[in-house]
């Protein structure tokens, strides 16, 4: 909780037990810890709002760091609130789930590319991009060239200023080095030759980027904090890399890393490293990897205000819990323990004892719109290693048949509290690739036209327990993987398993972890596997549209493994896929290579109906509303977000601005 307010009375596990209808939470202890370096006794450094924090202008005045202007480049990017001018002081309490959640961290605290999101989230195609690190940007020659423009006087968290070279030392030593990189550089490095960009710092300000062809997505996807890194400090790296220290190799031992390509990739990842300077708001104290909580305090070299010239950010220090499980979540968030926090928790599940502990947990609620194509979608193995199997599972008929049998109106009810309707794996209402007859063929649930399909597959005949056989003679039975952690999908599936039972199809469900999991799908293993279903990006690279055709080798081999390793390895590996799958992937090619946006979408409709036709994936239901919550005195959180993968929520809304009222 925030320091300066007294808590409520908290809610126990037999309460919360009780208030959810089964519920499983186990209890975790808040408060203090031991990596806090003041006490949390509720002063809060509150006070008058100058151009600084108070804690900053003591350390200002004492010479321990330089005049707030001396800190702040030439030209601070300005940013506006969304509802008033904040005042300095006060700790935001969140919470990450695992150590693994370093998500949540970038994308709460650390969002800061070198272009941003706008804070209001319309699409990929419609939603503006706006300079963050740089000051401008231009996109010259149709783009093929990304010019960026920097802000003189910009210093990483240490005080040390950011420079062209850091920029250089990003793209040359780090994102192209082929050491660092032995088994490819990442595509959007890449023209489509396979040549890399080329890099050229135009002065002392100024870099630029080239590609061969013009490069669509680009600035999309710098917007977004994951493997994109355009600017590393330098002064920092360069002790571990070996083209500026020969015994770069020793250094690294030293820190414990078998070598220097190891220990750069542990390295730059500022949330388990927090010796290394960071552009972000706030600095962790500790690595996310050590501990039980995340401690980070305000980076003094902030280079953002508010309108009346005021430092930010307003809030002194964020403490993020490390959490063992969703569940542990939803208590401390019900007990009033967390100020600002969205995803993981925010389940249908769960929403009615999140919504039942407002008024006790001083909260409210904020609106989540859910920016995925389906709740659960199940892929058979079209490329199985076993030829009988994959003929069955590449048979049209028989997936429309185990579609029609799937009583969908029933799982929503039962495992998504009503929300959300029969739809398959398409862009939803409100997505500009809307698809209505994607989205609703095959859905009617009639186990006679279940039958009927089933028919037509060839399964006509019937063992002694009312199961169908195969031409051959075979039961048609097959095992369908699901993640144990993912609950709304394992008891959808086992429902989904008794309505094919009906019409003599015997699917078992195994459950297993998600490592397990993922090293089985992968390996082409399954007969059937489930997961849920994101949108189809117009702007991505081949990472994220493998539920709408076979493009990357671990996202699709729920359906098609050896057709995306074909697609990927450009026909040296993998399976060649039927003429269609091959026209399909042509034409996404195509849409890829387009800078216009408008002919962009054009042809992703394109691809979509050959989705359409091949029937990939057997979908269940449109995705329910998330939500999240916010203390109710803290100032400037969003009513709404968007849970839009592209958009990284919370960060485009800006929060460093976010504050605390009344009393910092």
């Amino acid at each position: 909780m925030t320091p300066e307010r007294l808590p409520g009375p908290g809610l126990d596990r037999r309460q919360l037990l009780r208030a959810g209808a089964g519920l499983l939470v186990v209890a975790s202890a808040s408060g203090c810890g031991f990596f806090d370096t003041d006490p949390d006794d509720g002063s809060g450094g509150g006070g008058a709002k100058g151009k600084e924090a108070p804690s900053l202008k003591k350390q200002a005045d004492a010479g321990k760091i330089p005049k707030v202007e001396k800190r702040l480049p030439a030209k601070p990017l300005v940013v506006k609130p969304l509802e008033e001018a904040g005042r300095y002081g006060g700790t935001w309490h969140s919470a990450m789930i695992t150590q693994e959640d370093i998500g949540w961290l970038k994308f709460s605290l650390g969002y800061e590319p070198l272009v941003r999101w706008e804070p209001t989230w319309q699409g990929v195609t419609k939603t503006k991009l706006l300079p963050n690190i740089c000051e401008k940007f231009d996109v010259v020659d149709g783009g093929r060239e990304f010019v960026f423009h920097l802000r003189k006087g910009l210093r990483w968290s240490d005080g040390k200023p950011v420079t062209t070279d850091d920029f250089a030392f990003a793209f040359t030593d780090f994102q192209t080095d082929k050491e660092l990189h032995k088994y490819g550089i990442y595509e959007l490095w890449l023209s489509k030759s396979g040549k890399p960009a080329r890099f050229e710092i135009v002065d002392d300000v100024t870099v630029k980027y080239t590609f061969e062809e013009p490069k669509p997505g680009f600035l999309e996807e710098i917007a977004g904090t994951t493997g994109t890194e355009l600017v590393l400090p330098k002064h920092y790296f360069e002790k571990y890399h070996p083209k500026y220290n020969k015994d770069a190799n020793a250094e690294a031992k030293k820190a414990g890393s078998s070598d220097w390509i190891t220990h750069m990739e542990i390295i730059k990842e500022p949330w388990n490293n927090p010796s290394m300077p960071t552009l972000s708001a706030w600095i962790p104290r500790n690595a996310a990897t050590k501990g039980s909580r995340v401690v980070c305090e305000r980076n003094p070299y902030y280079w953002k205000t508010d309108p009346d010239g005021s430092q930010l950010p307003y809030i002194d220090k964020v403490i993020v819990n490390i959490l063992e499980d969703p569940e542990v979540e939803v208590l401390q968030v019900s007990n009033g323990d967390l100020d600002m926090q969205l995803y993981q928790f925010g389940t249908v599940r769960n929403k009615p004892v999140i919504a039942r502990n407002r008024e006790k947990g001083g909260y409210r609620l904020i609106d989540v719109k859910a920016d995925t194509a389906n709740t659960m979608i199940i892929g058979f193995n079209q490329t199985h290693k076993n030829k009988k199997k994959r003929a069955l599972y590449a048979n049209k008929d028989f997936r429309i048949g185990l579609s029609y049998a799937i009583d969908r109106k029933k799982i929503i009810e039962t495992v998504f509290a009503g929300q959300g309707k029969p739809w398959q794996a398409g862009p939803g209402p409100g997505n500009e690739l809307y698809n209505k007859e994607l989205g609703t063929q095959y859905t009617e649930f009639s186990v006679t036209k279940a039958n009927d399909y089933l028919d037509r597959a060839g399964l006509t005949k019937r063992n002694g327990d009312g199961i169908r056989l195969t031409k051959d003679g075979d039961p048609v039975a097959f095992k369908v993987f699901v993640v144990s952690e993912m609950a709304d999908l394992v008891d959808a599936v086992d429902m989904v398993r008794s309505d094919w039972k009906k019409v003599g199809v015997d699917a078992t469900v195994t459950r297993m972890a998600e490592e397990l999991y993922w090293q089985r799908v992968e390996a082409g293993e399954s007969e059937a596997a489930v997961w849920d279903c994101n949108n189809f990006d117009i702007r991505t690279g081949t990472g994220g549209n493998h539920y709408f055709l076979p493009t990357n080798p671990r996202g699709s081999s729920r359906f098609g493994g050896e057709w995306a390793k074909w697609y990927m390895r450009e026909g040296e590996d993998g399976e060649e896929p039927p003429a269609r799958i091959k026209e399909q992937m042509k034409i996404y090619d195509k849409m890829r290579a387009t800078f216009d946006p408008d002919e962009a979408v054009r042809l992703a409709r394109q691809v979509l109906e050959i989705t359409k036709e091949e029937f990939y994936y057997i979908g269940i239901s449109t995705s329910p509303s998330e939500y999240g919550i916010a203390k109710t005195d803290m100032g400037n959180v969003p009513k709404t977000f968007s849970a839009a993968a592209f958009h990284q929520a919370p960060g485009p809304s800006n929060p460093s601005t976010y504050f605390f009222k009344g009393k910092a």
